[in-house]
């Protein structure tokens, strides 16, 4: 199972993204990040103390990202004692001297064959996923690239697979990583951010694992589906998305045989008609949990309730610890004029540093 990772203490002294130290600026001062799509992700860093801007009052986030950059923010962020550099075109003068002998020493990055460190040089995407995983530790897991353009005979599959597993990166939209391009100021302010802060990635990594859990219960691997319920507050299946208490409720452990299990348990009350819900799981599942495929959603919402119905949603204030994230399905039968849609809601709640499930939740057009 994925899990978050670590995060490293930030300190020292500001580090800025251009090749000498200049003033440092306030977000709002630098024009050309204004409602720019990493403008968060740049924020950030400079809220940390990490990256600044130009003498000109600018960021030039599409300006590439150069190996003395890299490595001197890496370097602070990592906490590194600064130490001479012994690459000959990174003399004592060198506005990054110490930072670069601090990252090289620290092996997250070194020099050439021919002993230089390049230190004006762009830094490709590859390159930069391999020198991040190195730094915080991502580890690959993955054995199959989503990128048509990097295959494990890469020379950074494993790096650039780590980074995907550790949700650092989705690439392009075409499919692509573009190993070889240079990396923007920008792309590395988002890679750099989301290494460094968990938060980014939260999203996009439970996500993944709620598309994971939807697969896992069309399958109806309940054995699997174990692993990622609560340990201790066990999983709440309920019938609609207004909670209550009375939702049957399973503990991890009883997770497994739950599908083999012929008791009739009581799951809530039958909108519209008031009939109680009694049936054994099985009959349950056919009915409130694999009605459709929710494996290929229509739409992904994540942790926001979009009104559907004229059922209130309560699953905020229900689960008020929680993070919620609805697959919904557009209606297939042109006779219901769309209110056959349908919508497999997945909450989570954090417990020692890993978000677990604790509520399946049908939606569906009621009365």
């Amino acid at each position: 199972m994925k899990k978050i990772f670590s995060i490293f203490m930030i300190f020292m002294m500001m580090l800025l993204l251009a090749p000498a130290p200049t003033p440092s600026y306030a977000a709002t001062t630098l024009p050309d990040i204004n409602n720019h799509w990493a403008q968060t992700y740049i924020e950030h860093l400079m809220g940390q103390n990490l990256i600044s801007g130009f003498p000109d009052g600018t960021f030039k986030p599409n300006q590439t990202i150069t190996r003395a950059q890299a490595a001197s923010i890496l370097a602070n962020e990592l906490g590194l004692s600064p130490q001479a550099a012994a690459f000959p075109d990174v003399p004592a003068g060198h506005w990054a001297n110490g930072l670069v002998g601090a990252i090289a020493a620290n092996g997250t990055m070194s020099g050439y064959p021919d002993g230089t460190f390049k230190p004006d040089q762009a830094m490709s995407r590859a390159e930069i996923a391999s020198v991040l995983s190195s730094a915080y530790g991502f580890s690959q897991s993955s054995a199959t690239s989503p990128f048509s353009d990097v295959t494990p005979a890469h020379w950074a599959f494993g790096s650039i697979m780590a980074m995907v597993d550790s949700y650092i990166t989705e690439g392009y939209p075409d499919g692509t990583f573009k190993p070889n391009d240079d990396m923007t100021r920008a792309e590395f302010s988002v890679f750099m951010a989301k290494a460094i802060h968990p938060p980014f990635v939260l999203q996009t990594m439970l996500q993944a694992k709620a598309l994971t859990i939807a697969q896992i219960l069309k399958d109806e691997d309940m054995t699997q589906l174990a692993a990622y319920v609560h340990p201790v507050q066990g999983v709440r299946f309920s019938p609609y998305y207004y909670i209550d208490n009375t939702h049957k409720v399973f503990s991890a452990a009883a997770i497994p045989g739950i599908l083999t299990d012929n008791t009739v348990y009581f799951w809530g009350i039958q909108d519209g008609s008031g009939f109680n819900i009694e049936e054994t799981p099985q009959d349950y599942f056919d009915r409130y949990v694999n009605s459709r495929d929710f494996t290929a959603p229509d739409q992904i919402v994540y942790n926001s309730v979009v009104s559907r119905g004229n059922l209130i949603n309560n699953i905020p204030t229900f689960y008020n610890n929680g993070i919620f994230v609805e697959l919904y399905l557009d209606g297939i039968d042109p006779q219901y004029g769309g209110m056959d849609w349908r919508s497999l809601y997945l909450v989570f709640e954090l417990y020692n540093g890993e978000y677990y499930l604790v509520g399946i939740v049908n939606g569906e057009w009621t009365t």
